[in-house]
């Protein structure tokens, strides 16, 4: 039986991140216990649907400014909502400067199961740039107390910041394999021209690396955790055998999740929403006797959508996507989707097909696998826009034989 992934958007922060351009807000703290009374009436809506969670989320926002037994309470109400399985992975993202050792063993004690750190640099100079509210020590203590609280955790950092080198960052790679992280995600710093530091780039204020270097800088990410032991498993994330995270790997996967909270983003059903982010006119939505939130988005993608939905996410992964598993789902083999361009691309090497057998890489099936060839990771967002166009083709043809065959 097929379980789903639930996601909990806690939006408060204490500051903002002049980067940052997630559903989060700096005001509002006294009305922290009647949003989460109003995120636990959301979610008993619930209750009927039968699902069972193998995942569950605490993302914001900055989760680990709620107290355990607010937790503790939330995790109650998922539970007499879902069937939570008895393994089921949850995750509280936390702010390094926010962790003590009696914080992180209490947030343990009430189910947490692993702890994702935004730590984004190891230097100060950087920190301070970005708007953290936490220090570079901070960061490391958090670690070491995460690791004492017996709490596998994660270490969030950006890469590609203003000014800086190759050598910096693998230097900042050595001092987050000494951590002794258990997974390890690494992202290339993208900016809105909406948020500060984005107008300050947009202006000349800041300083971007250009391209060659960032491919430097991810080629050395991939090269330098796999030394250390790390497995890549997508293309921002790296694991210990056995660590990659289940609840992301849903998304990745194109499985269901529901996401509760202002803000917060669901995939369920056949049916996409998000919530409102405004935080009071998500507490009064959710307060009608509906106890539906109100959305801002609200979508049942088509099939072109899902299609194109399903290769590009799965794409990201190094396990890639089974060409079974696509059949099943869509009713068609993706090589066949893809035409002359997907055979444009394998031939070039952009994309190549692999035999992987389940028990080498824990897959849930067997047979031939498509995915982005690994020299070209970097370039993964320009490999899957152009899978696009072909498959917009395969279903205006798919549609104009149906209506045909109607007639």
């Amino acid at each position: 039986m097929s379980s789903i992934a639930l996601y909990i958007h806690f939006p408060f922060c204490l500051s903002i991140c002049p980067y940052c351009d997630f559903d989060r807000q700096a005001t509002g703290f006294d009305r922290i216990d009647v949003y989460l009374s109003m995120l636990e009436r959301e979610l008993l809506q619930y209750a009927g649907a039968g699902e069972t969670v193998h995942s569950i989320f605490f993302g914001g926002g900055t989760p680990s400014l709620m107290r355990p037994e607010q937790v503790a309470q939330v995790l109650a109400s998922a539970r007499r909502t879902f069937d939570v399985l008895p393994d089921a992975e949850i995750t509280l993202e936390c702010n390094p400067g926010d962790a003590d050792l009696e914080k992180l063993k209490a947030f343990k004690s009430v189910g947490a199961t692993r702890l994702s750190f935004g730590v984004q640099s190891l230097d100060d100079h950087y920190l301070k740039l970005l708007g953290r509210r936490h220090s570079s020590d901070e960061a490391r203590q958090a670690a070491s107390w995460a690791r004492q609280a017996g709490l596998p955790f994660n270490l969030d950092f950006m890469f590609g910041l203003p000014d800086q080198s190759l050598a910096h960052w693998e230097q900042t790679l050595a001092e987050a394999v000494k951590l002794e992280p258990d997974h390890l995600s690494c992202y290339l710093l993208t900016l809105d021209e909406r948020v500060p530091m984005g107008r300050d780039v947009a202006r000349g204020r800041l300083v971007l690396p250009v391209d060659d270097d960032l491919a430097e800088m991810y080629t050395a990410t991939c090269q330098d955790l796999a030394a250390a032991g790390y497995e890549q498993y997508e293309i921002s994330n790296w694991a210990r055998p056995g660590q990659a995270s289940r609840h992301n790997l849903t998304y990745w996967r194109d499985g269901q999740w529901i996401g509760v909270g202002a803000g917060a983003a669901s995939s369920y059903a056949g049916r996409r929403w998000k919530n409102t982010p405004v935080l009071e006119r998500y507490i009064e939505s959710v307060k009608a006797a509906a106890a539906t939130a109100a959305c801002v988005e609200d979508e049942r993608p088509d099939r072109q959508t899902q299609m194109v939905d399903y290769l590009t996410l799965g794409l990201r992964l190094r396990e890639g996507v089974s060409l079974g598993d696509f059949a099943d789902r869509f009713g068609v083999d993706p090589l066949v989707l893809l035409g002359e361009t997907g055979e444009w691309l394998v031939s070039q090497g952009f994309l190549e097909l692999q035999l992987q057998l389940q028990l080498q890489l824990q897959l849930e099936s067997d047979g031939t696998r498509l995915r982005i060839a690994e020299q070209h990771q970097m370039i993964t967002n320009e490999i899957l826009v152009r899978l696009e166009a072909p498959i917009a083709d395969y279903v205006r043809r798919e549609t104009s034989a149906s209506q045909i065959a109607a007639r």
